[in-house]
């Protein structure tokens, strides 16, 4: 799933939830409003007349920005740069004039811009003054805004980032449910077939099961001590197709009953065994599976055996179970953060996953 960036200024929707509200920019414009006129009435030691000369000329600086920012500056980021250095010479020109007409009549025919001098007439020096002038003050507003919008943007693309994994995570839980309760069916059909008494005790662990993948592994987390009781529920459920032939042995050492997981992150992995190992081994199967769990670190290792057959080991290995587990563990953990090691050894087959808790 690729999120196409789009430009601060041509992204419709990013505009929409990145305005600043009305009330910033009034405080805004006031604060910058009273930092000028005390800077400029300390300079020339006539607050009096800064006041007045800020207040002929902040409303050209403050048409300026929003006319730079929204409709000058979108024009650049479209590629429409002529267009841009056009208006924006024009936009200049015609506030340098209305700017000279505005003051000259307003203080009674001197007009006196920072470090321009008095003069009565736009000569080289007073245009060269206003134009730095508004330029600057051009770039200091467009700054911010920018600023202001790249925060935005990061956090918006952050929630937008959020929300997509959290649906491909639901997603993916999801695909283990009919996965699982189809291989689960098959078993349950072979025992009807055979008319088996362990039949009853299987839909009722089914049962149980079915319970917590509806209501339980929707959460985002869930505690490990719930996931273990479904976990044994299911090597049970398993068992249950297997004479006394298979040996299946599961070692469990938990420091602390405080340790909160992903759910169904180990599942896959027994499912696993069971379905690649022990209906491959046609005597002396065993599967071994050891939990040990700290606050910081869950060590998860399973072992089981096999017998080769016609087919390889490895193209009979993975399917949607392992696949599955592989894509969560790295939307959830990140490959900073675990480590699912699987190797083959003669007849023996050990899946290792390791978690580092304090990521949750």
């Amino acid at each position: 799933m690729n999120i196409k960036k789009r430009s601060l200024l041509t992204n419709p929707t990013y505009n929409k939830i990145s305005s600043i509200p009305v009330s910033s920019q009034i405080l805004f414009w006031t604060g910058y409003f009273t930092f000028n006129t005390i800077k400029w009435g300390s300079f020339y030691s006539d607050y009096a007349y800064s006041f007045k000369s800020n207040l002929i000329e902040f409303p050209f600086h403050i048409g300026l920005s929003y006319l730079f920012i929204f409709y000058l500056l979108p024009k650049l980021f479209n590629g429409k740069v002529m267009d841009f250095f056009t208006l924006l010479v024009i936009s200049l020109g015609l506030t340098l004039v209305l700017k000279f007409q505005v003051t000259y009549y307003f203080s009674g025919g001197d007009v006196m811009p920072e470090f321009a001098g008095i003069t009565s007439k736009i000569d080289l020096t007073y245009a060269t003054s206003v134009i730095l002038g508004e330029i600057y003050v051009i770039t200091f507003v467009t700054a911010i805004k920018l600023a202001i919008d790249w925060i935005k943007q990061k956090e918006y693309l952050a929630e937008t980032n959020e929300m997509l994994l959290e649906n491909e995570l639901k997603y993916l839980r999801s695909q283990i449910q009919p996965h699982f309760f189809f291989n689960t069916l098959n078993n349950l059909y072979s025992l009807t077939i055979d008319k088996s008494d362990k039949a009853p005790d299987l839909i009722l662990k089914l049962s149980d099961l079915m319970k917590y993948f509806l209501y339980e592994t929707g959460k985002e987390f869930q505690t490990l001590k719930n996931e273990i009781s479904h976990l044994k529920n299911y090597i049970e459920i398993e068992k249950l197709r297997y004479d006394e032939t298979l040996e299946v042995d599961f070692n469990i050492n938990r420091k602390t009953k405080k340790i909160i997981v992903k759910p169904l992150i180990l599942i896959p992995l027994v499912e696993n065994a069971f379905k690649h190992g022990a209906r491959n081994s046609k005597k002396n199967g065993y599967i071994y599976i050891n939990l040990n769990a700290t606050e910081k670190l869950l060590d998860f290792r399973v072992e089981n055996s096999f017998e080769k057959s016609t087919k390889k080991i490895k193209e009979q290995i993975g399917g949607i179970g392992l696949t599955n587990l592989k894509k969560r563990l790295e939307l959830t953990y990140g490959s900073d953060f675990y480590s699912l090691d699987i190797t083959e050894e003669t007849n023996k087959y050990i899946a290792h996953l390791k978690i580092n808790l304090k990521n949750d």
